[in-house]
């Protein structure tokens, strides 16, 4: 049960540009505690085991000023009327604002729906909030940048001119065609640091599906490993946020170990806090945008493309078509929030499964040196690909429960994303 608290018992002092920031960190574990249906497969499949725990993290800053909240959520997605819920009793407990607030979720395939727990997870995500709203207390914050080669690939391959997922090909055939987009070995790290040294929170940013557990367990995915191993290393608990980055055609590759995943990812992160960058002064500035996100123009069943690349899911596609066409909408609310530490940090934020390219462009464009873009944040509206995606067809681009939107969905979030981008820029 969440307890009520007024929003001024929750007062800090920090001193902007004073180079301290309050921080404060919160978890909650919310681990089936039976056998669940595990999310992220077209047929269903029961767990029968728990190789990792599943969490609500919560990361809240202040800088004396304002506060900003980013949530980190172990689950496959989370729907905009439920973050909407979540979001305003953060506010109606603690006094943030529903705009300071992102919630961001995993995408891992190991776990079960946000429909599994008694309210939506509401409860559990302010739980973790208010925690660490308790918790702030003054830290550094250090910026850096890593790459983790030889994990993660373009899941979609151009065969006879048409996009086909590596697993509707037979294993001698899924290295032999051209990858249809760029994968993105490179992520970025916020590091949050107390007066003695020791990292409090560790926030970064990364674009691959975490689909890398490979058994019926469940999992956070490769985020746990990830943890693990800085844990390891570091030799103390540290709490480890994953903001999901661009990855609606990128997978892990899954030739490799399943451990390099954690080993590579989590290596490089231990080298990014040998060479942080300082945030002199780490001022927040915030901004969110809503707006309505246009549907899909003409959607049609691409029957003849489902029964030659995936046949064996010809009927599922032909439900989730009729499906979505009853709930299909002119238009889908749709936020978009930019949050900005100091001078060259910022994070922005879309409500997708966002193909690479796209991400890539956004944070080539940025004025910022350092710029996370958090997909499946605040909301959940399926695959948003690439034009050049639409032309090669396959499943993303198929018009049902996973993909609705526009198919100008990605020129969209480009631009509102680097507006928001460049007016955080500008902001005192």
């Amino acid at each position: 049960m969440v307890l009520l608290l007024c929003a001024a018992a929750f007062a800090v002092g920090a001193n902007p540009g004073s180079g301290f920031l309050d921080a404060g960190v919160g978890s909650v574990d919310i681990t089936p505690t039976e056998p669940v249906s595990l999310a992220g497969s077209p047929t269903p499949i029961k767990s029968n085991a728990i190789s990792s725990r599943l969490h609500a993290r919560a990361l809240v800053l202040s800088d004396g000023r304002q506060k900003a909240v980013i949530v980190t959520l172990d689950t496959l997605k989370y729907p905009v009327e439920h973050s909407q819920k979540a979001r305003q009793q953060i506010e109606k407990v603690t006094g943030i604002p529903v705009a300071n607030i992102i919630i961001c979720s995993s995408h891992t395939h190991r776990g079960p729906l946000w429909s599994y727990y008694p309210d939506k997870l509401v409860t559990p995500i302010t739980e973790a909030v208010v925690q660490a709203v308790r918790d702030l207390s003054p830290c550094t914050l250090g910026m850096s940048k890593g790459r983790a080669e030889g994990v993660s690939e373009c899941r979609r391959v151009i065969k006879d001119g048409q996009a086909w997922n590596r697993w509707q090909l037979k294993p001698d055939e899924a290295d032999k065609y051209p990858a249809e987009g760029p994968a993105d070995p490179e992520f970025d790290v916020l590091a949050v640091t107390t007066k003695d040294g020791r990292h409090k929170a560790i926030v970064y940013n990364f674009a691959c599906h975490a689909a890398n557990t490979r058994d019926l367990s469940v999992s956070a995915d490769f985020p746990a490993d990830v943890q693990q191993h800085v844990q390891k290393h570091l030799g103390y608990e540290v709490a480890t946020l994953f903001l999901t980055g661009a990855c609606g055609d990128i997978n892990p590759i899954y030739s490799v170990r399943r451990e390099l995943f954690g080993e590579k990812l989590g290596g490089g992160i231990l080298q990014c806090l040998d060479k942080l960058d300082p945030i002199i002064k780490p001022v927040l500035a915030m901004e969110a945008r809503e707006f309505q996100m246009p549907g899909r123009e003409h959607p049609e069943l691409k029957e003849a493309e489902i029964a030659r690349n995936w046949p064996k899911q010809l009927e599922h596609y032909k439900k989730t078509f009729a499906d979505m066409k009853t709930k299909e909408k002119p238009s889908y609310q749709y936020f978009i929030t930019g949050i900005r530490i100091g001078d060259d940090f910022a994070i922005v934020t879309n409500a997708n499964e966002l193909f690479c390219g796209i991400g890539m462009s956004i944070k080539r464009q940025s004025p910022f040196k350092h710029t996370m873009t958090a997909e499946q944040t605040n909301g959940a509206h399926g695959y948003v690909p690439t034009g050049k995606a639409f032309e090669g067809g396959s499943y993303e681009t198929w018009f049902g429960e996973h993909s609705y939107l526009t198919s100008k969905a990605g020129e969209i979030i480009e631009r509102e994303s680097l507006g928001i981008l460049g007016r955080l820029k500008k902001s005192p």
